[in-house]
């Protein structure tokens, strides 16, 4: 029989797949609807039989059926080779028992993922409530029936669990099609555009914009189009957005009023000819409201906003810099000028939505070298190890360094900032140090440094900046000074603590300091101007000795009153 527009007529005839006649299912039939167009409808159940259904042991259609008890069934409409046979509808209805995803159960609920061939659908899972029946209607792309005519449905049960949490059965899957035999093309698959296109606002209607194709039909008939709204209110899947508790919208603009802070939204949209046949849907998804990169933090409160890796940056100072200052002739007093290793720094600490850190940015002006021995500067970055370094980057002056990540180091990071000061803060024909002495006044050497970890650290297990800075000689690589009570690494040679002016108890968790608590390395929350050469640093801040005595707990701001002339200044 020849098919044309004006001869239309039910499909009923037996196909051939693969050389074996397909078994009748236990529910099929062909109605025409009057008016030129047909409606086949296939349901399978526990009744249906191979190839359409071959029921598990112990689980599948009419028995609850767990996470790992998942199963598939196929359908199938054999006029799907038929010349002109073009459709008008093209779903999946699927009636499930205690399908419980109410969206309020967040991503703990039960979500039973239902993919065609390999892909899922949307709104992509059944939707349904505790202990009652549930209907959810599915859009199939036509592609899934014209291509070979075999609509292959999985079911993926409790997809956010490894263990026997929700459970559900099913009582059939039904698939309608509505066709017409007729002598024309469908329309093509929309082409959209999203406004807005980015970061969304709470205060932010969405909407979609169908840009193409042109032709819109390969016909030239006119086309118009369905809308289909799906929202993730925190379940972490798409539902039917009236299902979510939303108003029903099937327009191409989405109120603000129905959206929320952290919803992510998706449309379908089907394109429908004048002779009501219809294309395949096409999907746009907008980020999640508020917060772009679905991090959980919103947009207004991230500092990445478009990086679900990172969310909060920490400067430490906010502004300026603090300074850190070393004397070098540990565990010996010395000259105690404090100024042999003097920088200006500052850290960002940059965390993801768990407050865990993912990067730490260094930023240091090396203002003076009040030393004759070369002295390096590195910092110490506890409870992690040299593994967990993603990508590391040292500059000094602009230039890039390598190998600055020192060796040997078992539950820490040791960044060699810079390696010999003495190569860097030159003596010159008329300074024999760099910035300690009156009249010379040269300009910083800069220091960037950024660290980024694999597996982001707690930051209670890293700590704050300044973290465990400290200089070593250069030469003598186990003569490390530290700040006062900060752990010494493995390389510093151990013997010398407690000799000479030290006051350092292993057993007590004591190191760096005299026995009046002075110590060889300061933390100063300014930036300060360090003495001149071997004016000693109790001259030149008289009140650091009441700081240090007191434990911290007095002259708290003693590097605010300093003496005149007896400090170095950059003017």
């Amino acid at each position: 029989m020849v098919l044309s527009r004006n001869h239309i007529a039910p499909l009923a005839f037996t196909v051939i797949f693969s050389g074996s006649a397909i078994t009748a299912p236990t529910s099929e039939s062909t109605v025409d609807n009057g008016d030129g167009t047909f409606t086949y409808t296939q349901r399978i159940s526990a009744a249906s039989t191979p190839p359409h259904y071959t029921a598990p042991n112990g689980y599948g259609f009419d028995q609850y059926s767990w996470f790992d008890e998942d199963y598939t069934w196929q359908h199938s409409f054999a006029g799907f080779a038929v010349p002109n046979v073009q459709f008008i509808e093209a779903t999946l209805f699927i009636r499930g028992w205690d399908v419980d995803s109410e969206p309020f159960h967040g991503t703990n609920g039960e979500y039973d993922g239902i993919s065609v061939d390999g892909t899922a659908l949307s709104p992509g899972l059944l939707q349904g409530q505790h202990a009652t029946w549930s209907e959810t209607s599915f859009t199939l792309p036509i592609s899934s029936v014209t291509d070979d005519g075999l609509i292959n449905v999985a079911l993926d049960i409790d997809m956010n669990h490894t263990q026997r949490t929700w459970a559900t059965t099913l009582d059939y899957s039904e698939l309608t099609l509505t066709y017409s035999i007729i002598e024309n093309e469908p329309p093509a698959a929309p082409l959209l555009s999203a406004v807005p296109n980015g970061m969304v606002s709470v205060d932010e209607d969405l909407s979609v914009t169908v840009i193409g194709p042109n032709p819109s039909d390969p016909d030239g008939d006119s086309v118009t189009y369905r809308y289909r709204w799906f929202v993730d209110v925190g379940q972490g899947f798409y539902v039917d957005d009236e299902f979510a508790g939303k108003p029903e919208n099937t327009t191409a603009i989405l109120p603000a009023a129905n959206t929320a802070l952290g919803e992510k939204w998706q449309v379908e949209v089907v394109a429908v000819d004048s002779n009501g046949l219809i294309s395949s849907p096409t999907y746009i998804t907008w980020h999640r409201i508020g917060d772009s990169d679905g991090d959980g933090v919103e947009d207004s409160l991230d500092a990445f906003p478009l990086d679900p890796n990172r969310a909060f940056s920490t400067r430490t100072p906010t502004n300026g810099f603090y300074t850190l200052a070393f004397e070098d002739t540990w565990p010996s007093k010395g000259d105690y000028d404090l100024n042999d290793f003097v920088i200006h720094y500052a850290f960002t600490q940059i965390a993801n939505a768990n407050n865990d850190i993912v990067e730490i940015q260094f930023e240091g002006d090396v203002i003076a070298r009040g030393a004759i021995k070369a002295n390096s500067f590195a910092i110490s970055f506890p409870n992690t190890t040299q593994s967990n370094l993603s990508t590391s980057s040292l500059f000094i002056e602009g230039e890039p360094q390598s190998g600055f990540i020192e060796e040997g180091h078992d539950n820490a990071i040791v960044a060699v900032l810079m390696d010999n000061a003495n190569e860097y803060l030159r003596s010159d024909e008329q300074f024999t140090f760099y910035n300690t002495e009156t009249g010379d006044a040269r300009l910083p050497v800069s220091i960037q440094a950024t660290l980024v970890f694999n597996t982001p650290v707690a930051s209670n297990l890293l700590g704050s900046a300044p973290y465990n800075p400290f200089i070593f000689n250069t030469f003598q690589r186990g003569i490390e000074i530290h700040l006062p009570n900060h752990l010494p690494t493995q390389k510093a040679n151990s013997a010398l603590f407690g000799s000479a002016d030290d006051n350092s108890n292993i057993d007590a968790g004591r190191y760096y300091s005299t026995v009046g608590n002075l110590p060889w390395g300061l933390n100063i929350a300014e930036e300060w101007l360090h003495p001149y050469e071997r004016v000693d640093v109790l001259a030149a801040y008289p009140s650091l000795k009441t700081w240090a005595e007191s434990a911290g707990l007095a002259s708290q701001t003693w590097y605010l009153n300093a003496e005149n002339g007896k400090h170095w200044s950059s003017n």
